[in-house]
């Protein structure tokens, strides 16, 4: 099981290993196609995490694999309007999950949800600390689920995004909380240039004293103009760019004539909202029809007795069921609470 973690599973311990020298301005980069020794790649992965609130994963898919994803949401990309939700000459189209059995294999990729294990989950980055009720601190582990499936096709001339941090979208500010909402990827679909708008990434900007202190007067989420120091990130299709949602961002300028094609996969802790509705992006009729496991991962479980249940107090799962209809008396089969 990869998603929804037992909040009263034991913690499994990540040790940080040291870094080099290097400079501030360098996006630190991993190769997935040549790891050899997987514990050792997921502690230099977790370590540099830590340090800058971004890393790039090169070739976490081929080429052919992220062209299989654009291929599968062509239809759906070219049949939806410019400039919804910003950005007036993108195009912002959702619900994978359902529409392409391609982009699973990114949206399950293992070095993404390993990460999101240590820092949601564990909540393993400096200074942070699972608290969960009725339990000493730092015990169990914190259920997380996807958040957010969304190709993002930017076309010429589109201009440079402001830079800014999801973890605005939940309204109360969390400074000072020592806590980790989200994990944030942007794949590369097609390659991503300084040209085309690749990301700017600003390092370090996750441990910003407005951040960090909760007694900071205000958290900022979005910067219209700034003039902080960013680096791109650059990279090939079938490679992933993943930060920390307190990490500020934003996607370049598109100076060429061709069109940038991301696909951005969010991950958040299972007890705040989805930024992306996946109940209603993956109905039950579709949902019924994917792995276990992809169906734990975008919200159909029970990250605790009293969240996540419907109806007659049912597991999600029951709405999974062939046969099953909310609105017949009895449709669950139950005859006692033991056949829950």
């Amino acid at each position: 099981m990869f998603c929804e973690f037992d909040a009263c599973a034991e913690p499994r311990i990540y040790r940080l290993v040291s870094q080099d020298q290097r400079s501030p301005r360098d996006l630190q980069k991993f190769d997935w196609a040549t790891v050899s020794d997987e514990e050792v790649f997921v502690e230099q992965l977790l370590a540099a995490f830590d340090l800058d609130g971004a890393i790039v994963i090169e070739n976490a898919l081929s080429s052919v694999e992220a062209e299989a994803i654009v291929e599968e949401m062509r239809p759906f990309i070219d049949s939806t309007p410019h400039g919804l939700h910003g950005l007036e000459k993108s195009r912002r189209v959702g619900a994978l999950v359902a529409r392409s059995r391609a982009s699973h294999k990114a949206i399950a990729h293992r070095a993404v949800l390993v990460l999101c294990d240590a820092a949601l989950g564990g909540q393993y980055r400096f200074g942070n600390e699972v608290r969960i009720i009725q339990r000493e601190r730092g015990q169990g582990r914190y259920p997380w689920r996807l958040g957010l499936t969304q190709i993002i096709d930017v076309g010429p001339s589109q201009e440079r995004q402001g830079l800014h941090r999801g973890n605005g979208l939940w309204v109360h500010n969390f400074a000072g909380h020592k806590l980790e909402l989200q994990i944030e990827t942007m794949w590369a679909l097609t390659d991503f240039t300084e040209a085309n708008g690749a990301t700017h990434v600003v390092l370090g900007s996750h441990r910003w004293s407005d951040v960090t202190d909760s007694d900071a007067e205000r958290t900022m989420t979005w910067y219209e103009k700034s003039s902080f120091q960013t680096v791109r990130a650059t990279m090939k299709a079938g490679s992933v760019l993943v930060w920390t949602g307190w990490t500020l961002h934003g996607a370049g300028a598109n100076t060429t004539e061709s069109r940038r094609v991301g696909m951005n996969i969010d991950y958040s802790l299972s007890f705040l909202s989805q930024e992306e509705n996946q109940f209603l992006a993956c109905p039950p009729e579709i949902a019924r029809t994917l792995s276990d496991d992809m169906r734990r991962l975008i919200g159909y479980s029970q990250p605790a007795g009293a969240l996540n249940y419907f109806a007659d107090c049912l597991p999600p799962r029951y709405a999974l069921r062939e046969n099953y209809d909310v609105t017949v008396p009895g449709s669950h089969g139950m005859n006692s609470s033991k056949d829950l």
